[in-house]
């Protein structure tokens, strides 16, 4: 009995160290993927252990389990769009740029200062040597197709125009953004409705003066940058008719307004123009001809306008332009009017009058 017990002990711990190495055997299988012949392994037939492939489980949000391999990672980073990186520099400079600008006051006061050459070498470092803002000097003319109507309840002051004119202009700027301008427009072979009975014609003219202190405000230095213009303005609009004629009055109103211009570039040449003006309070007067002509009493004389265009850049020097717009010239009178309506027999009160400028010009502008 002694001897058996003896015999499973000693088959027992020779049979042992093999199974351990059996298990070694395989776990270095998993891990290298080669066989390792055993000669117990390979001789007995042991149960297999199923091996169930591992799915890639999502990457974590939390950056501490992220564990991805080198490949994943780099495929990841690949395709991750490159950051935008803004030049500090750049925004910096831009906003240096503006800081320095002269006000208009700085401006103003360098036009009869010791310094106005640094104002000017500003504008001209920021501007682009084709830049028409560069230019001092502009002289522009532009022919006109308008429209003159007057209607009103009383029959001397309603009639109807259609004429050509022509505008001559200048501006001369003193800084980029303050300068001084005028503009005259006349009509060339107008005449305008007489009698309203017989409907003869009258030969007359037109006159339009405006002169302006003008202001500008750049949002930008580049060509594509908005800018607006501010003006100042003093109008003297005439209406003028032989010194004889039995059916029309001679014509004057003027006064100050105000004129606002948004220039707003599509591209480096061409840009689009609006704006308008406003005139609050303006004196208007009824002259003599071959008739004593009196509406009554003037009281209030307002006039407004509207402009629409557009110019396209040729070069620093020239540029063309195109305008529509209109004027309107509101006159009220109080009391009864001097003279019986010719139309009706009646003596017309309280007479107003709207005045109505349609204008459509083409023109041509020279700088330097």
């Amino acid at each position: 009995m002694k001897f058996v017990l003896k015999s499973f002990i000693l088959i027992f711990t020779l049979v042992l160290p093999e199974f351990s190495y059996a298990q070694l055997d395989s776990s270095y299988e998993l891990l290298l993927g080669t066989h390792v012949a055993s000669p117990v392994t390979d001789s007995v037939s042991l149960p297999k252990k199923v091996e169930t492939k591992k799915k890639r489980k999502p990457a974590s949000e939390d950056a501490s389990t992220n564990v991805q391999s080198p490949a994943a990672n780099a495929t990841d980073k690949a395709a991750a769009p490159a950051p935008v990186v803004t030049s500090t520099s750049a925004v910096k400079a831009e906003v240096q740029k503006e800081a320095d600008e002269p006000s208009i006051s700085q401006q103003a006061e360098s036009i009869f200062g010791k310094d106005p050459d640094k104002v000017l070498n500003f504008y001209q470092t920021q501007f682009d040597d084709n830049d028409p803002r560069k230019n001092k000097v502009e002289i522009q003319f532009a022919p006109s197709y308008v429209t003159n109507e007057s209607s009103s309840n009383y029959s001397y002051r309603d009639y109807r125009s259609v004429f050509t004119g022509m505008n001559v202009g200048a501006n001369v700027w003193l800084t980029p953004a303050i300068g001084v301008g005028g503009n005259f427009m006349f009509s060339l072979d107008a005449d305008t409705s007489g009698d309203a009975v017989t409907n003869t014609r009258s030969q007359a003219r037109y006159e339009v003066l405006d002169t302006a202190v003008k202001f500008r405000k750049f949002f930008g230095f580049s060509q594509t940058s908005k800018s607006l213009e501010f003006d100042i303005l003093y109008s003297e609009f005439k209406f003028s008719v032989p010194s004889d004629d039995p059916y029309r009055a001679r014509l004057k109103s003027s006064g100050m307004g105000v004129k606002m211009t948004l220039k707003v570039p599509s591209s480096a040449e061409v840009s689009w123009l609006v704006g308008g003006s406003f005139y609050p309070r303006l004196q208007h007067s009824e002259l003599q001809t071959g008739v004593d002509i009196s509406s009554g009493n003037n009281t209030e004389n307002t006039r407004m306008g509207l402009q629409l265009g557009s110019e396209i850049k040729l070069s620093r020097e020239s540029q063309v332009f195109y305008e529509a717009s209109v004027s309107s010239e509101k006159n009220l009178f109080d009391g009864s009017a001097g003279l019986p309506d010719p139309a009706t027999g009646n003596t017309p009160k309280n007479v107003s009058v709207t005045d109505t400028l349609y204008m459509f010009t083409l023109g041509y502008r020279w700088g330097n």
